[in-house]
């Protein structure tokens, strides 16, 4: 059994009324192979993402082995020679069926590509995203790493595709080798989510997509989402999960909301012009103070300053949120300022400031405890993906440690394979919780 934990404090939410469900980007999330997902978002109060039930959980264990290795060598060819023979012994002599893979930035892509390509078993499928600053154990983070997370099983349960950048084209790809997937899990690039999952939701109606976007270290686009064959800044990689292979998920949202709420009555997409009826850069500047100053006065990226502090969308009922960070100051080409963000901020938002309470001291230890628990609650994991939001790792800084090695979350995981890696969104998949679409 597999078990991914996906950690991100809200950067995007999709909402797709095709497939009658939620799909966002956001703070904690678990997935499993023969499997489990979990997700620790940015809702304050999350019950029905908590209880996602998948079918799958109750079906044969497909996978019959999983591997992880991980290795900061300088050499990157040592590095991955290190992780895939690591990877590989704990396989006990079976063929990987999948590599998840992952590296910092600070190492050329493409190096680390046709380094997993040529040491893995002939013709071994990699979905690979690069990770902000490091790789994550419960030993703490790793900088300077590559790792990868191997999965063996007997039948065809995982079916790969990927394209440079066109996901309508990965998904057609991904449906003539798998057509009818549990599950899917993608990678893609900051601002390209909701084109995929929407490509995804047009080929693959109703099937839950789950994933973790590439990053860097800086915010500079020096991302990438790579395949066995290929790298790409503007990639998309994605995987189907085979209905033989068990799967589950939850999500859930370490914040709470605040009595500080406005209105967003100007926005495109991403990007917000206006908040109750003033410009939307006034009224966060007017919020964060001087911390912002410069980037105020002269445009630039304010992720770090709000990173412990996110914009939740209210949606449904009380009570429930979804949440978005403030990602730069800037003005067009009239002169016109505005406020990015990490989602899509409809026009007439009602936008909530939430606080993170304790999180960011303990790591958001409690979250991951948690997201855990959700996962497991039914199948007892054989392997792990953790993704945790980049901009959350920053915000948490040197605590990010302390979460992962947290008494209780390390002995949970225990011995279980663990590839953590640090992105700039996550998707999930959640029952629908209200009409709004």
């Amino acid at each position: 059994l597999t078990v991914c934990i996906n950690i991100d404090h809200g950067d995007n939410i999709h909402i797709f009324s095709s497939s009658q469900v939620e799909t966002m980007l956001s703070l904690c999330h678990i997935i499993a192979a023969a499997t489990i997902i979990t997700t620790v978002c940015g809702f304050s109060n999350l019950p029905l993402a908590r209880r996602t039930p998948l079918s799958a959980i109750e079906r044969s264990m497909a996978v019959q082995g999983a591997g992880f290795g991980l290795s900061n060598e300088e050499s990157t060819d040592s590095a991955v020679s290190i992780a895939v023979s690591t990877a590989m012994e704990a396989l006990g002599g079976k063929s990987p069926s999948i590599a998840f893979v992952s590296t910092t930035v600070v190492r050329d892509v493409g190096a680390v590509r046709k380094a997993f390509a040529q040491q893995l078993p002939d013709s071994t499928p990699i979905h690979g995203i690069t990770s902000s600053a490091a790789l994550l154990t419960t030993d703490g983070a790793v900088e300077k790493s590559v790792g990868c997370l191997l999965l063996s099983s007997e039948g065809d349960d995982f079916a790969t595709s990927f394209h440079e950048s066109d996901g309508s084209k990965a998904a057609l790809d991904l449906k003539s080798k798998m057509a009818n997937p549990q599950a899917i899990f993608m990678g893609a690039t900051p601002g390209a989510e909701e084109g995929v999952i929407a490509a995804l939701g047009q080929e693959f109606p109703g099937v839950p997509v789950y994933g973790g976007t590439a990053a860097d270290d800086e915010l500079n686009g020096s991302w990438s989402v790579f395949s066995a064959e290929a790298e790409s800044g503007t990639g998309v990689s994605m995987v189907g999960v085979g209905p033989a292979v068990g799967f589950g998920a939850s999500m859930l949202g370490p914040y709470t909301p605040t009595t500080i709420a406005a209105t967003a009555t100007k926005s495109d997409g991403r990007r917000v012009f206006e908040i109750d009826g003033q410009p939307a850069s006034d009224w966060v500047y007017n919020w964060l103070g001087d911390s912002v100053k410069n980037e105020y006065e002269n445009g630039g990226l304010i992720l770090p300053q709000t990173a412990q502090s996110p914009i939740a969308i209210q949606v449904g009922g009380a009570g429930e949120y979804v949440t978005a960070h403030c990602a730069a100051f800037g003005k067009d080409e009239q002169g016109i300022s505005f406020v990015d963000f990490f989602a899509p901020i409809p026009q007439g938002s009602k936008l909530t400031i939430m606080d993170s309470g304790s999180g960011p001291q303990t790591g958001y230890a409690s979250a991951l405890n948690q997201a855990f628990d959700d996962a497991t609650a039914s199948v007892d994991p054989r392997a792990a993906l953790l993704v945790y939001c980049g901009g959350m790792a920053i915000a948490v800084g040197d605590n990010l440690n302390a979460g992962l090695q947290e008494d209780g979350f390390a002995s949970k995981i225990g011995k279980i394979p663990v590839l953590g890696m640090t992105c700039f969104g996550e998707q999930a998949h959640v029952k629908r919780m209200c009409s709004e679409t």
